[in-house]
């Protein structure tokens, strides 16, 4: 784990970003200062005043009426790169466009352009800050203007390549830019799971260090406090803008202490401020960000605390943890995260000695709980966020490995008595093994059969909530159900995995209807299940719920280990399909999802519905997936709804997407709790909102078991 920390291992990496996540989340929304000021084109001054863009005039008015205020600066979380589009006029009976009418009421009342106008507007200010963004297409941009930059120091042996390099830039016309008291970028780059946590203060562009959209407005606002980068030979080792320390990575990035949710600083629409509807006080002495919230333009980020967070309220949340100097902070080298890795070994493995089974477990997650609710509370009172998943699992592979020194050496007596229980089958298999020995040897035979494997949903958060002997008595009590359901159908239970079953039809004897009989079974355990529910609530227990993946094709049966332990089960690529099947049951919201093998195989003795196509994990081929909905007898209840959706995924599938979102609000008006129906429903709307490219194709990849 230590070693795996150095290196930055991505997949570690990415899951203690979670933790971060989590931990915001569990610390709860943070005040945050009164003197941001976020002012937003938001949905209504879209509804109010038309679709943006706007004019330039209606620009340069919003701009005057900030200023009026007296604000300490303004940011413009905007670029105007392109000159206004001049409009022509047709006929006399032609209707002019509406975004050329304020641009020729201009033209009659004045000589001076809109650009020329807003250039005047910003330049009068003296108090604006555009920004401008970098982009990796095209060559190298010239300088546009006088971007802020950071004085640059460098230690022996710097190297400055860790800090991104901003290439092509997009700048606002050369008369604003000349007229802006200051420009910044508006860059933001998600981390690899997708959320922005971070915001990039240096940018490499040319031969100097250029600032992000909040740091040029503090440069603005404290012209007195110079921002200074620090290279060493790993990167950026120190950030700092006057007296206030940065705590930034060697990439330059900050962590960003969110506040919490989206809008949770003070939002002014700018209608209401362009109508007059906000007094000019409400700007006195603030730091001002203007910028896009509403949805349909797309400004919209994914936060820890919000997956739809408008990018405009990333500048204001960066301003705010300046100004409060209320920052998350990480250790700038890794001398404490391997310290705790290490420490937290040794404890678990002086501690473990002296306990086993219960008691060892109950001891090894007490110490790692302790370790997480202590950097907790570090994070929450000082910033300061140590490891957590590294420690983490170093203690549970500690407890592991102390575990299996325990069992390989010392609890010898205990493994004979196990192994003296494990001599004993079930009757049917034993029946069926004294018939035919050889199968005591190793080795199998491939055959068609058709493997069921189900899982409790949140057993987890269950066993949580119950005794321990209310636990043992729920999940006998669930698998003695479920497996009485698997032998109802004539067929093998091949294990338990924890609260899941894993079954097989075709083997040990051969069966031509096994893909009939284990859906057959799925759909008995569902009624099964409900009955075991109703007991169990009069008990005020929790209630069950199952997912169930069925798969059917070629598979090994026979004895599969070692000439010491043996154990009859199936093995195969269809079986590992069956397996992630069952987990697939999380993305639909459904309860039994089958191959199209199973489905083909069962014919009209269920009634099911295709779902889609998709390609699970360690699988390069697609699979077409099929919900079970009932017995052969049930095809009347069901047609109306299979329908609907079938037509749904059709119209889906020929990006017909305004089709589909038909038929899928006719599936939920027939079944509002249709999970699948509402699952496409989003997915329809969201590609009739932004068109797939031309190669798109309807097949969803899942990189989870």
């Amino acid at each position: 784990m230590a070693v795996l920390r150095l290196a930055e291992f991505r997949p570690l990496e990415v899951i203690e970003l979670r933790g971060l996540d989590t931990r915001l989340k569990q610390r709860g929304a943070m005040p945050h200062t009164d003197e941001v000021v976020v002012v937003a084109v938001d949905n209504d001054s879209l509804k109010e005043l038309g679709r943006w863009p706007w004019s330039r005039s209606r620009v340069g008015e919003l701009f005057e009426r900030i200023n009026a205020g007296g604000p300490k600066v303004v940011g413009v979380d905007l670029v105007q790169s392109e000159p206004t589009a001049s409009c022509e006029l047709g006929s006399l009976g032609d209707a002019l466009a509406p975004e050329c009418r304020e641009s020729l009421t201009q033209a009659l009342h004045g000589p001076q352009s809109e650009d020329a106008r807003l250039a005047n507007s910003v330049r009068a200010a003296e108090r604006i800050v555009l920004g401008y963004f970098f982009s990796n297409d095209g060559d190298e941009s010239p300088y546009g203007g006088e971007s802020a930059y950071a004085l640059v120091q460098r230690a022996p042996g710097a190297d400055d390549s860790a800090v991104p390099r901003g290439r092509h830039v997009t700048q606002n016309l050369p008369a604003l830019a000349s007229a802006a008291a200051g420009l910044g970028y508006f860059n933001f780059g998600p981390d690899v799971d997708g959320l922005f946590r971070r915001a990039s203060l240096a940018l490499r562009f040319h031969d100097r260090v250029v600032l992000p959209l909040s740091l040029a407005m503090l440069q603005r606002a404290w012209p007195e406090r110079p921002t200074a980068i620090r290279f060493g030979p790993a990167g950026v080792e120190l950030a700092r803008i006057g007296d206030i320390e940065l705590p930034v990575d060697r990439h330059g990035a900050l962590l960003i202490n969110y506040r919490g949710a989206g809008h949770t600083f003070r939002y002014l629409s700018a209608a209401d401020v362009l109508a007059g509807r906000v007094a000019p006080a409400e700007f006195r002495d603030k730091y001002v960000v203007l910028g896009i919230s509403a949805v349909a333009v797309g400004d919209i980020r994914a936060a820890p605390f919000d997956a739809e967070y408008p990018g405009v309220e990333i500048h204001a949340t960066v301003l705010d943890n300046v100004l409060r100097r209320d920052f998350i902070r990480v250790p700038s080298w890794s001398g404490p995260d391997l310290a705790a890795i290490l420490a937290l070994c040794l404890l678990l493995g002086v501690l473990l000695q002296f306990t086993r089974g219960a008691a060892s477990a109950g001891l090894a997650a007490a110490v790692i709980a302790g370790y997480l609710l202590a950097t907790q509370w570090l994070f929450i009172h000082t910033g300061l966020a140590l490891v957590a998943v590294y420690p983490a699992l170093a203690g549970m592979l500690t407890y592991v490995a102390i575990g299996v020194h325990h069992y390989v050496a010392v609890d010898r007596e205990h493994r004979r008595t196990r192994r003296t229980l494990e001599v004993y089958l079930s009757p049917t298999l034993a029946a069926y093994l004294s018939e035919r020995p050889e199968m005591i040897r190793l080795g199998g035979e491939k055959s068609d059969r058709s493997v069921l494997f189900s899982d409790v949903q949140g057993f987890t958060s269950i066993s949580e909530r119950l005794a321990p002997e209310q636990l043992v008595e729920l999940l006998n009590a669930y698998l003695g159900e479920m497996t009485d359901a698997v032998f109802a159908q004539d067929g093998m239970l091949d294990k338990y995995i924890g609260d899941g079953v894993m079954a097989v039809w075709g083997a040990p004897v051969p069966q031509a209807d096994h893909a009939a009989r284990a859906c057959r079974s799925a759909l008995a355990m569902i009624e099964r299940l409900a009955i075991l529910n109703a007991r169990n609530a009069a008990r005020g227990w929790p209630t069950l719920r199952v997912r169930i993946g069925l798969n059917s094709g070629p598979m090994v049966f026979g004895n599969m280990g070692s000439a010491g332990h043996l154990s009859l089960t199936v093995m195969g690529d269809n079986v590992n399909l069956g397996a992630r099947l069952e987990g697939v049951n999380k993305q639909y919201g459904t309860t039994i999802l089958a191959s199209e093998a199973t489905v083909a195989a069962a014919g009209d003795t269920i009634v099911a519905r295709e779902l889609d196509v998709v390609r699970v994990k360690g699988k390069n081929d697609t699979v077409r997936i099929y919900e079970v909905l009932g017995p052969g007898d049930s095809a009347a209840r069901w047609a109306v709804v299979r329908e609907h959706f079938a037509a749904g995924l059709a119209a889906y599938r020929a990006r017909r997407f305004a089709d589909a979102v038909a038929a899928f609000e006719r599936v939920l008006d027939e079944r509002s709790n249709d999970h699948p129906a509402a699952l496409y429903l989003r997915r329809a709307r969201a590609l009739l909102e932004t068109p797939p490219p031309p190669d798109w194709e309807a097949v969803v990849n899942f990189d989870e078991k």
